[in-house]
């Protein structure tokens, strides 16, 4: 394995998101052994796969919102037990993520997105019978996260390994679907529990999850299914490079920090005299902004630097919550906090691998993904429930004040120490890393 330098972001993804050489002569014969549309194909399977599962967890925020306001607006307790829904579908994502990848290099992508699949569509059919928020948790919560964590892993690399060139646009696009399926779901919810009621809304949600990701399914592949690969869920020993310990902790923080907007944001809106479908449409905006961030800051890392994304990417967020998310209270502001938050936000989930992979070495990145993602699991289970006991206090659901400055401080210090590594890195600041 030659040394990371500064290839330009494809040649960069290409090793991050793929910890298997896919460039060697055997696997480039595989791949040309296929009709070419097959990988615009796999791309096309798995951009819907992840819109259609983690697009869910982006519109949670609508469907807790309609619940706190309407079925459970005189239960504090059960609004406060909705809080942990978005938690544990997005804990379930990282905690099922780490051996989901494993799982799929040695026995098969698609069949292990088809059972993901299912797992979701079950759980939605599930919560559509629940008439408390914490049998939600067990069926929104726990069981449709299990499918996203099942699907998310194998979705996100699948793409990579049809491509030996422009596999960082690849990789882009792919989890662009995310926002996208947030774009798409959050209105569509919203429209379905005015229109119908939550439990038809769920059970409609099963219904195209269901018949499009079985579809998808079906493309989900890779050219060459590797059988003797090892995987190591977490590593102790990396934790005495400075380095790894200060990207571990940044991974905490913006982990912690990154779902609780998506999910009290419509909440927010709501109070201060916004109409509910308008809320949704602005998180749509959100959504369509971090597809359009995932994309444009993978790129963009080419002619700055991946280092120095990744600072901007946090700042700017950082600022979104301390100094936007405050005076969102109209539509106008409303926009403007949706597009910096969704943008950014969502454009560090492209730079993030490639950081760490300029950090500490493509050759590591196996066995650093699985600890990046029991990190991620904890920071993951953290973010809601500390945000809600904030929004729960003095006032009764009226501290959004005192949120927004919880998420800012959160995404400050994954700023921070994103900061410290950038330094460590290089010190001189128009340096491209």
């Amino acid at each position: 394995m030659e040394p990371f330098d500064e290839k330009g972001i494809a040649t960069l993804a290409a090793d991050d998101v793929s910890t298997a050489d896919t460039t060697s002569p055997s696997t480039t014969d595989e791949i040309k052994e296929h009709p070419r549309y097959t990988r615009y194909l796999v791309i096309a399977s798995c951009f819907t796969i992840q819109g259609l599962s983690c697009g869910v967890v982006h519109s949670w925020g609508v469907q807790q919102e309609y619940l706190a306001n309407n079925v459970y607006k005189d239960e504090p307790k059960k609004i406060e037990t909705l809080s942990y829904i978005g938690t544990l579908m997005f804990f379930s994502l990282y905690l099922w993520g780490m051996p989901a990848g494993w799982i799929a290099e040695v026995w098969s992508y698609r069949n292990l997105c088809f059972i993901g699949v299912v797992i979701m569509a079950v759980g939605q059919v599930l919560a559509s019978f629940c008439s408390e928020p914490w049998q939600l948790c067990i069926t929104q919560g726990i069981v449709f996260g299990v499918g996203i964590g099942l699907v998310f892993g194998p979705t996100s690399t699948a793409p990579a390994g049809w491509f030996t060139k422009r596999r960082g646009l690849a990789t882009g696009i792919t989890v662009a679907g995310v926002g996208v399926g947030g774009l798409v779901i959050a209105p569509l919810t919203e429209f379905l529990v005015r229109t119908t009621s939550v439990a038809w809304s769920q059970r409609i949600t099963a219904i195209y999850i269901l018949v499009l990701g079985t579809i998808s399914c079906w493309f989900v592949r890779v050219p060459t299914q590797n059988t003797h690969r090892s995987f190591r869920s977490f590593n102790w020993r990396e934790f005495k490079n400075r380095r790894f310990a200060v990207h571990a902790g940044m991974v905490f923080f913006v982990t912690a920090a990154y779902i609780v907007p998506y999910t009290y944001l419509p909440e927010f809106w709501v109070t201060h005299g916004i109409s509910s479908q308008t809320a949704s449409v602005l998180i749509a905006v959100a959504n369509v902004a971090s597809s359009v961030g995932r994309i444009v800051t993978g790129f963009s890392a080419d002619y700055i630097g991946v280092l120095n994304s990744l600072v901007l990417s946090l700042g700017i967020a950082c600022v979104s919550c301390l100094l936007v998310w405050p005076f969102a209270t109209n539509i106008g502001v409303g926009v403007v906090m949706g597009l910096f938050y969704g943008f950014t936000a969502g454009g560090y989930w492209s730079v993030a691998p490639l950081a760490a992979a300029k950090l500490f070495g493509i050759e590591k990145l196996a066995s650093n993904t699985g600890t990046f993602y029991t990190v991620s699991a904890v920071g993951a289970w953290l973010g809601n429930p500390v945000g809600n006991a904030i929004l729960s206090g003095p006032g009764h659901g009226t501290q959004f004040l005192g949120m927004s400055i919880y998420i800012g401080v959160l995404w400050f210090s994954a700023f921070v120490m994103a900061v410290v590594n950038r330094a460590s890195y290089s010190k001189r600041l128009i340096d491209i890393v």
